[in-house]
This record gives C-alpha cells, structure tokens and sequence, in this order.
C-alpha cells in the first residue's frame, strides 16, 4: 500500500525535486508521476505520494516541520 504525505508548503517549495530535499523526507522514495499536488491553496496544503511505509512520521516531523500527517492510500474499485 502506498503512503499519501501532507505537506504545508510555500509557493517556491511547491516542485518534487525541493520536496525530496527536505530533511524529513530523506531516504523516501516519491512517486515522480504523482508529483506535489495541491489540495488548498488557501492553506498551503500539498499531498506527495510514496511507496515506502512512513512508521517513524514524530521523528520525520521533528526534522522537517513542513510535513503535517501521513496516511494510506488505499486504492478503491468496484465490486
């Protein structure tokens, strides 16, 4: 299962190659076709996805204050 990673970031951080370099993230391998998404402009908000399980997000947080949560992302079809 895939990991979906909130992110607020500012306008110039907004590209996948500035998300990769951010200290929290390291090690993470993200989807390029996803790319950073925006999800609220109002707030900042952007999504970026990765295959890599992210069972250490406190310690990630601490290193990179730009990440807000991270959860699954779970593919739904129809039965």
């Amino acid at each position: 299962m895939a990991t979906m990673i909130k992110l607020r970031l500012p306008a110039p951080l907004r590209d996948l190659d500035a998300v990769q370099s951010l200290p929290g993230l390291a090690g993470l391998k993200l989807d390029p076709r996803f790319g950073v998404v925006c999800i609220s402009p109002r707030d900042s908000l952007c999504v970026v996805r990765t295959s890599d399980r992210v069972d250490d997000l406190e310690k990630r947080r601490q290193s990179s204050p730009e990440i807000v949560e991270a959860y699954g992302d779970v593919r739904i079809g129809t039965t």
